[in-house]
Order: C-alpha cells, then sequence, then structure tokens
C-alpha cells in the first residue's frame, strides 16, 4: 500500500502504534507497563512524589479499580507505596520510591533515544515544524 493511500489520522495512529509497541518492548525488559510507566511520570512530576488515587483516576480519566490495579502491581515491585491519610482513613495516597524515580530517568533516556532515531530521517528544521504542527492540531482538538 503506498503512503500517499493513507489518510493523515492514519499515519499518526499508525505511527503510534509502533511508538507504543517500541516502548512497551524497552518497558518489558524493566518489567513494567506502559500505563504503569505513565502512573510513575505522573507521581515523579510532583514535589513530593505523591497523588491519592482519587487524584489519578481523575488525571488518567479511568475506573477507580484501573488505578488501584496499577497502584498495586507497582507497588509489589517496590516502585510506589501506598498510605491511608491520617484524616480521612478512606483516601489512599500513593507515593513514588526512590527506585521508581530511577525507573522514571532510565525510561526517559530510553525514550529519548527513541524518538531521536524516530525523527532521524528529518533535518533539524524538518523536525522543529513537525513538532509545530502536531501541536497546533493537538490544541485544536483538545
Amino acid at each position: 500500500m503506498s503512503s500517499k493511500t493513507l489518510h493523515c489520522g492514519e499515519l499518526i495512529k499508525r505511527i503510534n502504534d509502533i511508538i507504543e509497541k517500541n516502548a512497551n518492548n524497552n518497558l518489558n525488559k524493566e518489567d513494567i507497563t506502559v500505563s504503569q510507566f505513565k502512573m510513575l511520570i505522573r507521581l515523579n512530576e510532583t514535589s513530593d512524589g505523591s497523588f491519592t488515587l482519587k487524584e489519578l483516576e481523575k488525571y488518567f480519566g479511568v475506573a477507580q479499580s484501573t488505578i488501584a490495579g496499577i497502584a498495586s502491581r507497582l507497588e509489589k515491585k517496590q516502585l510506589v507505596y501506598g498510605y491511608t491519610d491520617s484524616a480521612d482513613r478512606r483516601i489512599k495516597h500513593i507515593k513514588i520510591t526512590d527506585a521508581g524515580r530511577a525507573m522514571c530517568i532510565n525510561a526517559r533516556i530510553s525514550m529519548e533515544e527513541n524518538e531521536r532515531h524516530l525523527l532521524s530521517v528529518l533535518t533539524e528544521d524538518e523536525q522543529h515544524r513537525l513538532h509545530e504542527l502536531l501541536y497546533k492540531i493537538y490544541n485544536a482538538i483538545r
């Protein structure tokens, strides 16, 4: 099939599928899934490395049971730990561990290498322009 027969949306989807497959392959080496990694990254972005399950549920737009399952698997790997709120025992917090922070650093390096490889077929100007155009589309549809 010629690339000219694919619409932009299909090209974007296929590129995303390949990127996700490569990310999963790299993260599998670390025994972690993309969903688990996304939670680690979100926790790592905060100054104290912690969120409530409810906050994570809202941020990722998934069911509480899904977030609880991801957190539980990360806790078994000692990448996060959970604790209840001292003021309200119904509220559970998830906090990233030092091992989780190290995982974020290593995975981020791998992702940056993969992106450099992905964009290596473009000149620096083309890479910059692609980034601008993707942001323009993203901002228009969100």
